[in-house]
């Protein structure tokens, strides 16, 4: 790799032997240990993904049966085929909603005009990827499924309905809940990788996974390459083809975390569906807003003149009464997604950042896999299929990200205090860092190699201290550049250059934690760009917001330019 922090030499007695299956037997430092250990940590987490947004990395996860899932959509029958699926209900309501098709285009040649649920498919991102019958205008829905669990209250219970409003089919969309019916098997894509951006977000699947077979080009009706639709049945297509049925579907994130799940007959037991309120709002956009809850560029400026350009603000949150909702649930998963909903193989696991690949071209803070000429590809898509093949999220596996959450635990707030410059003068310095350190040093025979031993192994299991595993391998190599760097400064004589040593080190391990807000109010949440939303300003300071107005228009958008069809929302 050739990121200009991965050029600084990492102190570590472990050495890289190549990527999840060991393809090489090189004994190379791990140059990029500091981004494999991001990955580790930033996994399955909205706050770390959502900052190191291109994700270029893939690990079998593992989603219990009977965890419930959440699927929103204009239809009140169970669905079949390949859908999208919520972990949190808000996620999901977002999208239960009327049908609302795409504006119909002009029939040709006498041609009859596209019936609206073919054009489903090719709307936008989350649309219903399978046509489905729903009962009649004017009829009941359906009863409780078959599979409904006992003591379950049938769909329409006897007895006068409750003091509720009631909506036809075409005034609200409907929330089913469905439990895994067995352990699903995922393969989980790491970073925000459900933003449909040019940024990079996608390259992982677009580039690597599709090996840039999606079509690219612009149609009517249809998104080009942020056709989500394609996107899904590629995915499915590999899993039942060239991994032999090795994975059920695929977790993404965006503003929440989805599964795409190719199989809801086989893989899922209907709970219950039921009918939302109905949004005053769904008929169509606000004055600046695009349909489906992101707003447009601003047409009142300029009358107009904007349009077709980078719009100029962020793009808001997502109007109606569930938005604020939606985004504490949302913001509830920074820290990751809970209730052992998901585990991921962190002794197996395939990323680009394990191979000499040049990910970081013209320096960019950001990985992208454009540049990289496909032949050098091949070996990860080879490594990504035999770690289908040969293992699965269920094995036995060390929890990796639980080790680097108490090294980020034990030192982001000390390094940032180390580097804040707030010292009087060196020895309060070295005072600061000799209490930190002392745990690991031997007053009667000082040894600064074996005290950066000590310190670096402090957190890892004995038995994981020579281990050829490379999430053991990044960890130790992290931890280790952590203590000899502290120790170096210990022995610094000038105050400057101990603390440019420091923020050095802060600018390499490029840990999430020092973004995080500190201080917010009961209403309010940190903010960080989520796609599509948020400004720059957010990316490089997140500060706490309103709940109900996360993201205002000041400044300019951290996604820039968005193709109009690109912001079209369907169900989830």
């Amino acid at each position: 790799m050739r990121s200009s922090q991965s050029l600084v030499a990492i102190c570590s007695l472990l050495s890289l032997s190549g990527g999840t299956a060991a393809s090489s037997d090189s004994e190379a430092v791990i140059e990029n240990a500091n981004h494999i250990f991001n990955v580790i940590h930033d996994s399955m987490r909205q706050w770390g993904s959502s900052l190191h947004h291109n994700g270029v990395s893939f690990f079998l996860a593992n989603v219990p049966a009977g965890t419930q899932l959440y699927h929103g959509t204009s239809k009140s029958t169970p669905v079949n085929g390949t859908e999208w699926l919520a972990f949190e209900p808000e996620h999901a309501m977002v999208f239960a909603r009327p049908h609302m098709g795409p504006r119909p285009r002009r029939p040709e040649n006498g041609e009859r005009p596209e019936d609206g649920d073919d054009n489903e498919k090719e709307r936008g991102h989350h649309e219903e990827l399978r046509r489905r019958q729903h009962h009649p205008p004017g009829d009941k829905p359906p009863g409780p499924p078959p599979h409904s669990p006992p003591g379950e209250p049938p769909h329409h219970p006897p007895g006068p309905p409750p003091p509720f409003e009631t909506f036809s089919e075409n005034e609200a969309g409907y929330l089913h809940t469905y439990a895994a019916a067995k352990d699903l098997r995922l393969l989980y894509i790491d970073g925000m990788s459900a933003a449909k951006t040019n940024k990079g977000t996608l390259d992982s699947q677009d580039i690597l996974l599709f090996n840039n077979t999606l079509d690219d080009s612009p149609k009517e009706g249809q998104r080009g390459r942020m056709g989500e639709f394609e996107r899904a049945t590629k995915a499915c297509e590999m899993a039942e083809n060239e991994w032999a049925g090795g994975i059920d579907g695929v977790i993404r994130m965006e503003a929440g975390f989805e599964v795409i799940l190719c199989a809801f007959e086989r893989d899922l037991t209907p709970v219950r569906i039921i009918q939302v309120k109905s949004d005053e709002r769904a008929d169509g956009p606000r004055k600046g807003q695009m349909h489906d809850g992101h707003a447009s560029p601003r047409e009142d400026e300029d009358d107009g003149k904007r349009r077709g350009r980078p719009p100029k603000g962020p793009r808001r949150g997502p109007p109606g009464m569930g938005s604020a909702r939606w985004m504490r649930a949302v913001t509830a998963r920074y820290g990751g997604i809970g209730g052992d909903r998901v585990s991921l193989n962190y002794e197996h696991f395939v990323t680009a950042y394990a191979y000499d690949l040049d990910l970081f071209a013209e320096n960019s803070s950001l990985p992208r896999l454009g540049q990289v000429p496909d032949a050098e590809l091949d070996v990860v898509r080879k490594e990504l299929t035999a770690l289908i093949l040969a293992h699965d999220a269920s094995e036995t596996s060390r929890n990796w990200q639980a080790i680097t959450d108490m090294i980020v635990k034990r030192y982001s707030d000390e390094l940032s205090y180390l580097a804040s410059g707030d010292f009087a003068d060196i020895k309060s310095l070295h005072d600061h860092i000799e209490t930190l350190l002392s745990p690991f040093i031997d007053y009667s025979e000082r040894d600064t190699t074996s005290e950066a031993n000590r310190c670096a192994t402090q957190f890892l299991p004995l038995e994981t201290q020579d281990s050829h595993v490379l999430a053991a391998r990044a960890v130790h190599g992290v931890a280790h550049r952590v203590c000899s760097t502290l120790l170096a400064a210990w022995t610094e004589e000038d105050l400057e250059s101990a603390v440019q040593n420091v923020q050095a080190l802060i600018d390499y391990l490029d840990w999430t934690s020092w973004k995080e807000c500190r201080g917010c109010e009961n209403h309010e949440i940190c903010v960080v760009p989520i796609w599509p939303m948020g400004s720059v300003a957010d990316y490089e300071k997140p500060t706490c917001r309103e709940a109900s107005r996360p993201y205002d228009e000041d400044g300019d958008s951290y996604w820039g330019g968005i193709h109009p069809c690109f912001l079209q929302f369907g169900s989830i």
